[in-house]
């Protein structure tokens, strides 16, 4: 079934949307504030998800902006998984009397009951500071006692109303770059099918963003701005956790001063390429482990043969190849746009050349040569 959600945004172009599957009915919204309770939707145990967005009371959009409930913790990363150049706004509640046990080189793992939301939305020019956000959509990760599970809200024309969507969907629209290029990409709106393809590890569906590496930064709370590892210690999220000079912290891809360019780099991978990537994950075959942390240049793709050849190779030898960044698959399948080809597998249409570009750096500073194929 195709239906249309949305006609015309912000942005100032046409969004088109094909949704496969059908959706709850469409309703007014209120938008979440302190008379609701975050998380008291939760998930029935036949999985199913609240009709609406606002049951979980966690956020609602006004003037451009996702507003959180007062009851949830915004919070924000160092690297970023790319999504098509959008703009993200991300929340957590926790159940009362309950907290996060600190740990350094892992993900946390969140008492059953936390609800985490995460927003995706495109201001119409990304040159402009604080230009007002056409949101598409809302994830929803809820940690039911079977484990976490997820879903999908896009949000209506009017920017007042969220409902699931399970089939998922593709978003077509057009928005100006940071450098001044119009983009127009396929957004994916994933499905309650796809949201595993990145989530599960070993599988098991995990979150991807909170640890103490990503969360080791400063945050404007409205308060003021604090360090989000001192801030959920402080109001009690977060426990046995030590102060933030003593936690690792990821390098910010793009912002020099976290880190030089093999820092920068790896925190890119570890951001975008780790959840599948990490010997657990859905490209556990492939042997290839892109960990910030991984020691092992072999492991890393260092005049690694890779599994896939052919196309999805480019006719090439090694994941990376010392020196030559042209000749190197990591690099050949970030760049590419073809669903075949190109890595991650979803979450893009869109080239991220940026970061593209701090790859290539990094693999041409690398030294070393490979033995012949």
């Amino acid at each position: 079934m195709r239906r249309s959600l949305f006609s015309r945004s912000s942005l100032g172009g046409m969004f088109a949307i094909a949704i496969a599957g059908s959706s709850a009915a469409c309703g007014s919204s209120t938008p979440a504030g302190p008379t609701c309770s975050p998380g008291a939707a939760g998930v029935d145990t036949g999985g199913d998800f609240a009709p609406s967005l606002d049951a979980y009371c966690m956020v609602h959009v006004a003037d451009g902006q996702v507003v959180p409930n007062a009851a949830a913790t915004p919070y924000d990363v160092n690297t970023p998984l790319f999504s098509d150049y959008a703009v993200k706004y991300r929340t957590v509640w926790l159940p009362p009397g309950t907290s996060v046990a600190y740990v350094a080189d892992d993900r946390f793992e969140f008492p059953v009951g936390t609800v985490i939301t995460k927003s995706f939305g495109f201001p119409a020019d990304l040159r402009v500071a604080n230009a007002p956000v056409r949101w598409l959509e809302t994830r929803v990760l809820i940690r039911s006692a079977a484990g976490w599970v997820g879903s999908s809200y896009p949000w209506d024309d009017a920017q007042k109303s969220a409902q699931p969507s399970a089939g998922g969907a593709i978003v077509t629209f057009s928005f100006i770059d940071a450098g001044g290029k119009t983009q127009t990409p396929n957004y994916l709106v994933p499905s309650q099918a796809q949201c595993r393809k990145c989530h599960a590890n070993d599988g098991a569906m995990i979150t991807l963003g909170p640890s103490a590496a990503q969360l080791n930064r400063d945050f404007a709370y409205a308060s003021g701005a604090e360090n989000q590892l001192a801030h959920w210690a402080r109001v009690g999220l977060l426990s046995g956790a030590p102060t933030p000079a003593a936690a690792p912290k990821l390098a910010v891809w793009d912002d020099p001063a976290t880190g030089d360019t093999t820092a920068r780099a790896r925190a890119y991978l570890q951001a975008n390429c780790k959840y599948c990537h990490n010997g657990n994950g859905e490209a556990r075959t492939t042997g290839l482990v892109l960990s910030n942390t991984e020691a092992d240049p072999y492991t890393l793709g260092v005049c690694k043969p890779p599994v896939a050849a052919g196309k999805a190779a480019a006719n090439e030898h090694y994941d990376i190849v010392p020196g030559q960044p042209g000749q190197s698959i990591l690099l050949y399948r970030m760049q590419s746009t073809a669903p075949s080809i190109m890595m991650p597998e979803l979450g893009r249409s869109l080239e991220h050349a940026e970061a593209a570009q701090l790859v290539s750096d990094w693999i041409a500073g690398l030294s070393g040569t490979c033995g012949a194929p």
